[in-house]
């Protein structure tokens, strides 16, 4: 809400100017034509617009604020502010606070209507005679100076993104709680002056300071922070805090370089990451291989992209399918799941690796898989296929396991030692588990809470080639890749 005394006397002020330059302005004009513009004339100064009432009100209160401090009343602790003097300008009748920046700060009132992030309290914004600007009716927090987001109230619970609030969409706003542009943003960065990195859920993008996008700027198709570092832009996924895959943009937009940390696998293969997401919050990170035999390349290429495909979750916290990602206003988890390689032999190992996470619960629960293909061919195997389909090799590798387990003293298992060998061998067989072959054994590993809690992390077993030799289909395309029998 503006203040309509201050609002009354800018207009008259400004009316009152007006009046007089068209008044000296009719004076000045003479009888005759007007003069013609010879080459020792001086040239006429083209007049810049001069700058709407809202914009003159903004300049004013950010003058007139900026030495305001927050400060805490002893008594009640509520939240009010002082001048450079000391002098209370702003009463203490706030529950938070923060300063004032471009005329305008954000503030905190009671309410007890949410839970989450909003629990005792919702969020708005004031001019510096204390009246809300932006009523307190939900999350609001500041992008610059000058620009805002806001999300009416619902129970969030924060704990993504560049601010901690990336899981809802919301409404980018000016200091006068306009509303900007046509979209509404997980979050908005800024950059520099009228340039802002923005999230709309399906990609990142470029927008001006009223919101609207940028098009001589790239999109992304996955979220994206970014980093300034003299006349350029790095951009680097979200979802890939080690910052493995970057961007590089000048400061008008053009890609100057797409780098990504390579590594090698073996003797002149090589390979460099990517990232695969279909909304915010969902991410696979894989590895892309080039070698000399093309047709091999791409068969793996597209073998392992087809994986990160069928990694990418796509249902909610509940296990329902999500519909429209265009209709999403609001995320409940967080997926990132990153691809490594191993190879044995002819056996290329693809070993997922992720977590996911629920907002508002105690943690994050992390899971694995592998995938396996023939470096050779480019085929897609599967663990069936190396073992006699008559034979049960399953009971085979859970007796190792139980008598590893039965001799460790510091197992920590659901399992308990006292229950009697066909009781734990069945626990075993009917729990899930997943093997990597590395070079020296296969190593058997079973998913979070499957036979342990959380504590206990991912249940591992080293399980010797030897010990299998009876189950074996030697003549199966897996057991050639494994043996290097090809």
């Amino acid at each position: 809400m503006f203040n309509n005394r201050r609002f009354l006397r800018l207009t008259v002020i400004l009316i009152t100017l007006l009046a007089i330059l068209v008044f000296f302005g009719a004076c000045a004009v003479k009888d005759g034509p007007l003069p013609t513009p010879t080459e020792t004339d001086e040239p006429v100064a083209v007049q810049s617009p001069a700058p709407d009432i809202n914009t003159v009100m903004l300049l004013e209160d950010a003058q007139k604020t900026n030495s305001w401090q927050v400060f805490i009343d002893d008594i009640y602790g509520l939240y009010g502010f002082k001048d450079q003097e000391g002098n209370i300008v702003i009463e203490p009748i706030f529950i938070g606070a923060e300063d004032f920046e471009g005329g305008r700060a954000i503030v905190k009132v009671k309410s007890d209507e949410h839970f989450g992030i909003l629990e005792g309290g919702i969020y708005g914004l004031i001019d510096p005679e204390g009246e809300f600007v932006i009523d307190p009716e939900g999350l609001l927090t500041r992008v610059d100076q000058w620009h805002y987001l806001y999300a009416k109230g619902d129970d969030y619970y924060p704990a993504y993104g560049i601010d901690g609030f990336s899981m809802m969409k919301r409404t980018f706003l000016d200091g006068n709680g306009k509303a900007l542009g046509d979209e509404r943003f997980y979050y908005v960065e800024a950059i520099k002056e009228d340039l802002f990195l923005a999230n709309i859920g399906s990609k990142s993008l470029f927008i001006d300071s009223e919101g609207m996008m940028l098009k001589d700027y790239p999109e992304f198709s996955f979220a994206v922070t970014s980093e300034i570092s003299d006349d350029a832009i790095t951009l680097v996924p979200m979802d890939d805090p080690a910052g493995r895959i970057k961007y590089v943009l000048s400061s008008n937009g053009v890609l100057l370089q797409n780098k990504s940390t390579s590594g090698s696998l073996t003797e002149g293969v090589s390979y460099k990451h990517e990232v695969i997401s279909p909304y915010i919050g969902s991410s696979v990170i894989f590895p892309v291989m080039t070698m000399n035999d093309l047709t091999v390349q791409d068969k793996l290429n597209q073998a392992i992209q087809d994986f990160a495909t069928e990694a990418i979750w796509e249902t909610d916290l509940t296990g329902e399918k999500i519909g429209t990602y265009d209709e999403l206003e609001q995320i409940s988890q967080t997926v990132v799941n990153e691809f490594s390689l191993s190879l044995r032999n002819n056996l290329l190992n693809i070993d997922s690796f992720g977590y996911f996470y629920g907002f508002g619960a105690a943690h994050p629960n992390s899971f694995r898989f592998t995938k396996y293909l023939d470096f050779s061919t480019g085929e897609v195997l599967s663990l069936d296929m190396l073992f006699e389909e008559e034979l049960d090799w399953r009971l085979a590798i859970v007796k190792e396991i139980d008598r590893q387990f039965m001799a460790d003293e510091d197992a920590y298992l659901f399992i308990e030692k006292t229950e009697t060998e066909t009781e734990r061998l069945e626990s075993f067989y009917n729990a899930h588990f997943e093997i990597s072959f590395k070079e020296d054994f296969m190593t058997v590993y079973f998913s979070v809470y499957e036979i342990a809690p959380y504590a206990a992390g991912i249940p591992t077993y080293e399980v010797s080639y030897e010990l299998l030799n009876d189950y074996y289909d030697i003549g199966s395309d897996f057991y050639n890749a494994l043996f290097d029998l090809n």
